[in-house]
């Protein structure tokens, strides 16, 4: 019988073999995991960032002047960083095409998305940018006349001018006065011309919130007086929102001439030769004294929209005024108080970025 005693034993290579595939089918598996989750979490990153990107830009468009730019028109570059829980959003939009006395300008916003938070280690932060045309849309501001005043309207005398035909010859003729039916119109009708020359309105035909804009709720200031002052008009770009807290019942001169849009919660004076380019909604009686010049278009005794009376009614037109209908001067006044319209069949998507 063979002996046995030489022989070779195998249960240890065996053993050994077992434990190498046994660790690389672990290391295998571990592996496949890592891979698997590093897809899942790019995939998570991708719709993240993606999130970040079209959150901040839907943001710019309806709250531009929370996030601090209150330049507006915006220029010819507006950028912000929004930041998230789990990242940040760059926001820049870019003039393509200025706004002009009538058209807003065309805007190319873009939204990069960046992921801060939330990523496996050692991985690049996720990025993904979306873009959007958008055009500047102005406010918009019914104009029933040059000079619309829901308390009535007494003219002194026959000289000057209070006509609604357009001066920007860009829009229709309107009336060159029009009047609360109730208050009615008084003393000499020449010279106004429009179409009519004077013209009756009610208070339920002015679509505007008055109630929000003479509290100012309803836009964001250039400047609020009191605290602020009255400010230079140097610069022949300027046209500010000047909202004029002066309450139901005050009165409020215009100090010196200017441009924009000017708001006055209650009664207002003009004196003396100076005037005003763009838009005065007065809550409160208008009282026109000598030789002013108004380009745009006047609303005043808006307060009779909230049901408060305003007295004395009747606004005054007294001296030599010229009050001109000018739509062009109304539209840089209301593009102050414009908006983002975005453009439909423009919004565009990236591939995501690492």
């Amino acid at each position: 019988m063979q002996s046995m005693k030489h022989r070779e034993g195998f249960a240890i290579p065996a053993a050994i073999l077992v434990i190498a595939l046994l660790t690389a089918s672990v290391a295998a598996g571990f592996a496949m995991v890592s891979v698997e989750r590093r897809a899942v979490e790019d995939q998570s990153s991708q719709l993240s960032a993606f999130a970040l990107a079209q959150q901040g830009l839907e943001t710019y468009m309806i709250k531009r002047d929370s996030l601090g730019l209150v330049t507006t028109p915006p220029g010819a570059r507006d950028s912000t960083r929004i930041t998230y829980s789990n990242g940040y959003a760059e926001v820049i939009a870019v003039r393509m095409v200025a706004t002009t006395n009538s058209v807003g300008g065309l805007y190319a916003v873009r939204s990069k998305g960046v992921v801060t938070r939330g990523s496996v280690a050692g991985t690049p932060q996720a990025v993904r940018t979306v873009a959007q045309l958008a055009k500047w849309r102005p406010a918009a501001l019914q104009v029933k006349a040059g000079w619309a005043s829901l308390s009535g309207l007494n003219k002194a005398g026959v000289a000057g001018n209070l006509t609604g035909i357009d001066a920007c010859g860009d829009s229709a003729t309107v009336a060159g006065v029009a009047v609360n039916a109730a208050d009615g119109f008084s003393g000499s009708s020449a010279p106004i011309t429009g179409s009519p020359p004077v013209d009756s309105i009610q208070p339920s035909d002015i679509d505007i919130d008055w109630e929000n804009i003479s509290s100012g709720a309803a836009f964001n200031a250039t400047i609020t007086i009191p605290p602020g002052s009255w400010p230079s008009f140097t610069d022949p770009n300027y046209y500010p929102v000047i909202h004029v807290k002066n309450g139901t019942s005050g009165n409020f001169s215009l100090p010196t001439g200017g441009r924009g849009t000017l708001i006055v919660q209650g009664g207002f004076t003009i004196n003396g030769n100076i005037g005003w380019d763009g838009v005065i909604l007065v809550g409160g009686k208008m009282t026109s004294n000598g030789g002013s010049t108004m380009n745009g278009a006047v609303l005043s005794g808006l307060n009779m929209l909230l049901s408060i009376p305003v007295d004395p009614a009747e606004a005054d037109a007294n001296g030599t005024k010229d009050y001109f209908y000018n739509s062009c001067s109304v539209a840089k006044a209301m593009a102050t108080l414009g908006s983002f319209a975005p453009l439909s069949n423009t919004w565009v998507d990236s591939w995501v970025k690492y």
